[in-house]
């Protein structure tokens, strides 16, 4: 079983938002600079700021590295150096002698720029990270909340269809056997499966797959809007994945659980496959189909309940691989929070 990677909207969110951060601060900086040249020429004397012990730049170029890391700051020495006013040059003094005294300044800008933008530049990344890092639990929190309000809705109308059968003797509670016992040895598979992200989903399938059937298993996340197979592949599709899912698609009365021989699809190869296909939750998100592979019609059949199975809990992970990468995640997770802030 293979994936095809997407990249999600939360890099292409940071970086559009350095690059506004960058701007704001070369802006700011090239007006701050702007306003102390114009206040040397207006209220005091051209050549003034020269006579200071420190240059007034030395704040802007400070503030600039200290805000916005290295970039800024030397955007900000950059500018600096054109608007400083160069020193006249003495009498008989050579080129290289005078260009190296007028240096003077604009180098201790830029090493102080350096220095200090660097130590702000690895906060600003160390900060970036934890904006990521909250972006993402809180995207795993609306998603629990989201199954946690499926199961509520789910428990009330099991208790109302409870509360209008009528009453029956107690009966011993049976052992497990057959399904119900295979189903309890795959409880942990299933759970990592349930919670697993979209690196995670390959492994954690193949492994869930494994504990509940016996023969070839693939996993389809599907794009309603275009049909389009982003993720599938293994022995029980061939080696024509998307073409083989299509035609199993097609040939299926119902896809959220149906079984199809192979010749009726049009596939070579004997056998019949098991279809179990799980619409998301999420609006636009991608739709979860399991396709089980068997011997004949019959050995499908019987595994119909845990290939269901097998496909509500992929499910439940591709809607928060569809949430990653920004298919609507932010009108479902502000809907939510409303809800529970009434």
């Amino acid at each position: 079983m293979s994936a095809v990677g997407h990249d999600g909207p939360t890099s292409a969110l940071r970086r559009g938002t350095a690059r506004d951060d960058l701007m704001r601060g070369v802006v700011g900086a090239v007006v701050l600079l702007l306003l102390l040249a114009a206040a040397e020429r207006f209220l005091f004397a051209p050549g003034f700021y020269e006579t200071l012990t420190l240059h007034p730049f030395w704040i802007v170029i400070l503030i600039a590295a200290l805000q916005h890391g290295t970039a800024v700051g030397c955007a900000a020495v950059a500018m600096a150096t054109v608007l400083m006013g160069w020193p006249d040059r003495l009498v008989g003094e050579d080129a290289a002698v005078y260009a190296a005294r007028a240096a003077v300044l604009p180098l201790q800008w830029l090493v102080v720029a350096l220095i200090v933008g660097l130590y702000r530049q690895k906060q600003i990344v160390e900060t970036e990270t934890l904006r990521a890092d909250a972006a993402r639990l809180e995207g795993m929190t609306d998603s629990l909340a989201a199954e946690v309000e499926r199961m509520d809705d789910m428990i009330v109308s099991l208790e109302r269809e409870a509360a209008a059968r009528p009453a029956a003797d107690p009966a011993p509670a049976p052992v497990p056997t057959g399904d119900g016992a295979l189903l309890r040895r795959a409880l942990p598979e299933l759970s990592a499966l349930a919670g697993a992200r979209g690196d995670e989903l390959p492994a954690t399938f193949e492994a869930a797959a494994k504990a509940l059937l016996d023969g070839p298993v693939a996993l389809v996340a599907r794009d309603p809007a275009d049909g389009t197979l982003l993720l599938g592949d293994g022995d029980a599709l061939g080696d024509d994945a998307e073409t083989a899912a299509k035609a199993l698609r097609a040939a299926a009365e119902d896809v959220t659980g149906a079984t199809v021989t192979l010749s009726a699809a049009g596939l070579p190869g004997g056998g019949a496959v098991r279809l179990a296909e799980r619409a998301a939750t999420v609006e636009a998100g991608l739709t979860a189909m399991v396709v089980f592979r068997a011997v004949d019609a019959a050995a499908a059949d019987a595994a119909a309940d845990r290939v269901e199975i097998l496909a509500e809990m992929a499910r439940i992970s591709i809607d928060r691989l569809s949430r990653d990468l920004g298919l609507g995640a932010d009108d479902a997770g502000k809907a939510r929070r409303d809800r529970r802030r009434r």
